[in-house]
C-alpha cells in the first residue's frame, strides 16, 4: 500500500521530508547505511524539483508516493513544473564512478541519486513529471 504526502516547492520542506521519510522506513528491516543512502536520495531528487522544475515558487507543489514491497523500496514523485531534461540523466548513467569535472555543479545530485538507489527514472505523461527511484532491501539486495 503506497502511502502519499504532498509539500511546497521550497527548500523548507526538506526536513518535513525526511521526518516523513524517517517514519516510512521505521519498520523496514534495514541499517543506518541503507537509510541514509534512501534518505540521500529522496532529498537529492526533491531538491532538485524544487529548485529546476518549479523554481522555488510559493504557491507549487509536489508529491511524493511511497511503497515497500518484500524485495526493495518504491518512491515516485510528481510534480507539474519544467520537464525535466532526460539526456542530463543518461548522461549522468553514463559516467563512471564518481568522477566528474572538479567545477561542473550540474549533474553532481543525479549521480548521487543514481549511486544511491538501484533504479532511478523519469518521464513526463500528461504534463507532469513522474520521477521513480527503487532501492531493494532484503534477500535480494544481498545477492544483487
Amino acid at each position: 500500500m503506497a502511502r502519499e504526502i504532498t509539500f511546497p516547492a521550497s527548500l523548507t520542506a526538506l526536513s518535513p521530508l525526511a521526518e516523513w521519510l524517517n517514519a516510512q522506513m521505521a519498520a523496514l528491516p534495514v541499517d543506518e547505511e541503507w537509510r541514509f543512502a534512501l534518505d540521500l536520495a529522496v532529498c537529492e531528487v526533491a531538491t532538485n524539483i524544487i529548485r529546476h522544475s518549479l523554481h522555488e515558487q510559493a504557491a507549487a507543489t509536489f508529491s511524493i508516493a511511497f511503497a515497500a514491497s518484500a524485495q526493495e523500496v518504491q518512491l515516485t514523485f510528481r510534480d507539474n513544473g519544467e520537464p525535466f531534461p532526460a539526456e542530463r540523466l543518461l548522461a549522468a548513467q553514463q559516467e563512471n564512478g564518481l568522477e566528474m569535472e572538479p567545477d561542473l555543479e550540474s549533474g553532481r545530485g543525479l549521480k548521487l541519486i543514481l549511486l544511491s538507489v538501484d533504479s532511478f527514472n523519469v518521464q513526463r505523461q500528461a504534463g507532469v513529471n513522474i520521477a521513480t527511484l527503487c532501492k531493494k532491501w532484503g534477500v535480494e539486495a544481498a545477492s544483487g
